[in-house]
């Protein structure tokens, strides 16, 4: 009777132990289907950013853009001098790259049109949240200012100081 009990009570302890490791592979499984398939989030948006920001072109300085409609004309100078993706600080010292900048209007429009403003579009990708340190260092490199405003610069703790600081 005793070999008889044990033998039954091991196949109902394997059979249990192979239900539970397959419900275990299986719900490891879902899991792990359902985080792959999560979308990323969505880039970030122009009416999401922080105003004021400051756009930062690595040829032509800095320019300060007070909301939205403001950010979305730009002077056709500056889009076509563009070799690079400018940079976006925004008041939470966020700091994005302007990705894909180029204006709306055709390239006969801007050549009829060189100083003038044009409508632009762009991409906006986070490189860094809330970054003080690099926010300084992008602004004392690309904006065009004396010695005196790199010393405000250093001590600059907001965008608002920054932007006081060259003179925007």
């Amino acid at each position: 009777m005793n070999r008889c009990t044990g033998r039954f009570a091991n196949r109902i302890l394997s059979r249990l132990a192979a239900s539970i490791a397959c419900k275990a592979l299986i719900v490891t499984i879902a899991v792990g289907l359902l985080a792959g398939c999560a979308k990323p989030p969505p880039p970030p948006k122009a009416v999401d950013l922080a105003y004021p920001v400051l756009v930062l072109f690595e040829q032509s300085g800095a320019v300060r853009h007070d909301d939205a409609g403001d950010l979305a004309m730009m002077a056709v100078q500056r889009i076509m001098a563009s070799a690079s993706s400018p940079l976006l600080i925004d008041s939470r010292l966020d700091i994005y790259r302007l990705d894909d900048l180029e204006s709306v209007h055709s390239g006969l429009w801007l050549m009829a049109n060189p100083s003038g403003l044009s409508e632009v579009r762009f991409a906006l990708h986070r490189e860094s949240t809330a970054d003080l340190r690099r926010a300084r260092q992008l602004v004392a490199a690309r904006a065009r200012v004396d010695a005196q405003a790199m010393a405000r610069i250093a001590q600059a703790k907001s965008l608002a100081e920054l932007i006081a600081a060259i003179g925007k």
